[in-house]
This record gives C-alpha cells, sequence and structure tokens, in this order.
C-alpha cells in the first residue's frame, strides 16, 4: 500500500476573541477557501463572493454553502452558531475541487454548543483513517475525545493510500469542534518507473480500489496531480510540468495528455510525437499490461508509428523497393516503396521486414535494401 505523508493544507482552526461586540454579536463567521485555483461562493443559493472568502455578517442556524468553479461543485449544509460574549466561532471550509467528486479533497470545521462531553469529533472518507494529535496517534475516524484541555493542537488525519492532512486547531470547553475530512486517493506510485524495454511508457498501476474503479477520472487525475503536486519519475525526480503524452488504461482505453478519452482511432495519429506515455493498471492483475492494454498500445504504435522502430529504404539501383504480401521472394507484389522513405517497421523475420506503408497497406520488403532503426 501507498503511504503519502504530503500536505494538503495547514490550517489554524479555532475560536476567535470577539473584538467588535456591538457590531458583530448575534451573527456567525464563514471562512472559504481553495486550493489550485478560484471559485465562486454561494450561501442558500446566493452569490456571496469569490475565493477567499471571509464573512462575519452570516445569519446564524442552518445554511448552505456552495463552491463552484467550472464544472466542479461541493455543497454542504452547516448549523452556523451565534456569536457569544467573548468568541467569534468561525466555520471554515477549505476544498481542492479536484477532477471528481472522487478525486479531490477538502476539511470543514464548525461549532457546536458542547452537551456530549466531548470537545473534538473526527469524521473521515474514508473512514478508518487514523488520527494523530501532536504527533502521537490517538485512534481511528471516526473519532471523538473528551479529553483534551483548552488550547491549542497539531491535527493529522492519514491513510495509505490518500494523502494525508493537517490542521492546527484550538480547543475550548463548552464547545465541541467538528471536523470532516475528505482525503485524496492518490493517482500515482510514489515514484513511476519505466517498464523495460520500453523507457517512454511507465507504470502508474494502483492497488487502491478508489482510483482503479473509474479509469475515466483517473487519466484526468493523473494530469491534475501531474500540475499541482507533481509525480516523482524515476531518475529525473518530481516534475510538475507535462510529463505523459497519452495513458492507456486495463480495460485498453487511450487518454490524450488531458486526460481525456480518444474514442476515434484516426485521431491516434497525433501521438505520432509522443515523447512519454503511462499505464493505468490494476496491481491486482499482476506484472505488466492486460491483453486489452498490450492491444491498444499495439494499435496505438501501429497507428502512429510512436515508439516503433522504423525502416528507411536505401539505395537500390532503381530508386524504388517491392512491397510484398509474404516474406520472400515468392510473395505478390503489392506495393511499391521509394528510397529515403521511412516506414514503420510492424514485423522482421531472417531476411525480410514487414512495415506500414500507409493506413491500409502493410507489406515485406528485404531486410538487404532498409536500415532498421530504434527500440
Amino acid at each position: 500500500m501507498l503511504a503519502i505523508a504530503g500536505i494538503i493544507m495547514v490550517i489554524y482552526f479555532g475560536s476567535e476573541v470577539l473584538k467588535n461586540l456591538d457590531n458583530l454579536k448575534g451573527k456567525a463567521a464563514l471562512t472559504v477557501e481553495v486550493l489550485y485555483g478560484d471559485a465562486e461562493v454561494l450561501i442558500n443559493g446566493n452569490k456571496e463572493g469569490p475565493t477567499p472568502f471571509n464573512s462575519k455578517d452570516i445569519t446564524p442556524g442552518e445554511n448552505k454553502v456552495t463552491i463552484t468553479a467550472g464544472d466542479r461543485t461541493y455543497e454542504t449544509t452547516i448549523d452556523f452558531i451565534a456569536n457569544d460574549k467573548k468568541y467569534i466561532h468561525n466555520v471554515g471550509i477549505f476544498r481542492d475541487l479536484g477532477t471528481s467528486d472522487t478525486f479531490s479533497s477538502g476539511q470543514v470545521f464548525w461549532f457546536e454548543k458542547g452537551n456530549s462531553g466531548n470537545v473534538l469529533r473526527i469524521l473521515s472518507e474514508p473512514s478508518d483513517a487514523r488520527v494523530f494529535i501532536d504527533n502521537s496517534e490517538v485512534g481511528k475516524s471516526p473519532y471523538s475525545s473528551d479529553k483534551l484541555s483548552d488550547g491549542e493542537y497539531d491535527l493529522r488525519v492519514e491513510m495509505a493510500g490518500y494523502e494525508s492532512q493537517t490542521a492546527r486547531i484550538n480547543i475550548k470547553k463548552g464547545y465541541t469542534l467538528n471536523i470532516s475530512l475528505k482525503l485524496f486517493p492518490v493517482p500515482v506510485p510514489s515514484k513511476a518507473v519505466a517498464f523495460e524495454g520500453n523507457e517512454g511508457f511507465f507504470d502508474l498501476s494502483s492497488d487502491n480500489s478508489s482510483v482503479v474503479s473509474d479509469t475515466q477520472n483517473w487519466a484526468k487525475a493523473v494530469v491534475y496531480w501531474n500540475k499541482t503536486r507533481g509525480i516523482n519519475i524515476a531518475n529525473l525526480g518530481v516534475n510538475k510540468e507535462l510529463l505523459f503524452d497519452y495513458l492507456i488504461d486495463y480495460k485498453g482505453n487511450v487518454y490524450d495528455q488531458d486526460g481525456i478519452q480518444v474514442t476515434n482511432k484516426e485521431d491516434y495519429k497525433k501521438f505520432a510525437e509522443a515523447d512519454k506515455g503511462a499505464y493505468l493498471g490494476r496491481t491486482s492483475d499482476g506484472l505488466g499490461l492486460t491483453q486489452e492494454a498490450k492491444a491498444s498500445l499495439l494499435e496505438l504504435e501501429t497507428t502512429s508509428g510512436l515508439g516503433g522502430k522504423k525502416a528507411t529504404v536505401v539505395e537500390t539501383g532503381t530508386g524504388w523497393l517491392r512491397v510484398r504480401d509474404a516474406a520472400g521472394l515468392n510473395g505478390v507484389e503489392i506495393a511499391r516503396v521509394t528510397v529515403g522513405q521511412e516506414y514503420l517497421v510492424l514485423e522482421e523475420t531472417t531476411g525480410w521486414v514487414k512495415i506500414k506503408v500507409s493506413d491500409t497497406v502493410q507489406g515485406w520488403v528485404s531486410s538487404d535494401y532498409v536500415k532498421v532503426e530504434g527500440n
């Protein structure tokens, strides 16, 4: 299992001393921030402003808060409590909207007047995440405690296969601090390694069911993670620049550099100049590519000429070279290729090379009159 110790966000969160009682008494407070971009904040359907958003003029009681950016939306309903004679009880919402509901994360903080005796309550998605307070493991989510004294604490929540989250929290007796966490499933391994014999094709296989169950969003999440966190490539280090020109999943689906599925095989031609690709596999399938992925990679290479060997026609004395339907002089001539032209190699046998002449023509040429180069 992959354990990620990265930090999504570090937050100081707790009650704030009330400084202007006349203006703020009887109101509630809200802070909203998003990572990696800007978003619009709505309260009960009304636009309130862009992020980062801060207000100490929220009506107490149940309010629906919506954060929206492009096609991504997060929504939650919280019971805001009014500021009292001493403190502003801030509601805090901190989100990485990500690329989908699965590949996103965030933290929501809100207070309740303490009736249960607990001063801290933590929920997480997924549950069973490890909870640390001041670097000591205290349990797993869902977690609650009535043992903490007034004061500040460092909180960390982590789970194998997900990005860790941390916060600086402030506990006050008489109030329960509720924390709801959504953990981001890590879409790439801690270090991406190329497949043996193919230095430009990397293995991003995962054993996290949340990652592998939705390959279309997984592909987009890989691109997003590359841009926002960076991907650690063996022998190259962490890189936030665009790494992969194409992706192939274990089902055989092909995606472009933006993580968009390519369904028209004619569009494979755009990958002719591709430098690096990656495989989105399930570790449960064992080492290497599935048959579906192998077939797609072969078709991608055949259609685009990606990463394969190339055969250049050398001097023949006639200026052209026969292409036959079978390897050998008994093969029937089906086409002619000209000296100096380069073609994708599909297969090799003793004395003969099978090349792709066009989208509709493949055939064999004598190895005496071609120079084969590449992997």
